[in-house]
């Protein structure tokens, strides 16, 4: 089974968000962002009353209001960042093997990997598990790595269909 297709920004921008989605170490990282400011915001009303007149109700409501707002919104803030930093570096760098036209064979052996500047292979006992998403097909082979297969090489729900199976048999 051969697929040859360019690899764009957008495709590597999805894997990002896939993997900050799913990574384990990442999720608990997000709750403790969202949720440990907020737990700030519900503290800092019986602070700020014993060093200014404003009174407590006052405080209360805006402090309660901010952390609502904060645990809320702030899983969309990290994402859109999040995609406006990858965006950035991928714009300011030469990402010849990253980007580009691709070509991935999947046989017995393992997935061989082809772009302009080189070639790389690996065997089915190197892969550690594959995601599927909407657009994308993302097979890790390591906790940080995936070959990114795009969604739209498939020409028919058949073929996409005997791709997953085929490598769900490897695996």
């Amino acid at each position: 089974m051969r697929f040859e297709f360019d690899l764009n920004k957008q495709d590597y921008i999805d894997f990002n968000i896939c993997h900050i989605k799913n990574s384990e170490t990442l999720r608990k990282s997000l709750l403790f962002q969202q949720y440990i400011p907020a737990v700030v915001y519900l503290v800092l009303p019986f602070i700020l009353v014993n060093v200014t007149d404003i009174p407590l109700w006052l405080w209360l409501t805006v402090f309660v209001l901010a952390a609502i707002l904060w645990v809320v919104f702030y899983p969309k803030y990290l994402i859109s960042s999040t995609i406006k930093r990858i965006s950035k570096m991928v714009n300011e760098g030469k990402n010849k093997d990253m980007l580009g036209k691709h070509c991935l064979t999947f046989n017995d052996e393992g997935i061989i990997e082809t772009s302009k500047n080189g070639e790389s292979k690996i065997s089915w006992s190197g892969i550690e598990e594959i995601k599927e998403t909407d657009k994308h097909f993302f097979i890790y082979i390591s906790s940080i790595m995936a070959y990114i297969v795009p969604k739209r090489v498939f020409k028919t729900d058949g073929e996409k269909d005997e791709f997953l199976n085929f490598i769900k048999n490897k695996l």
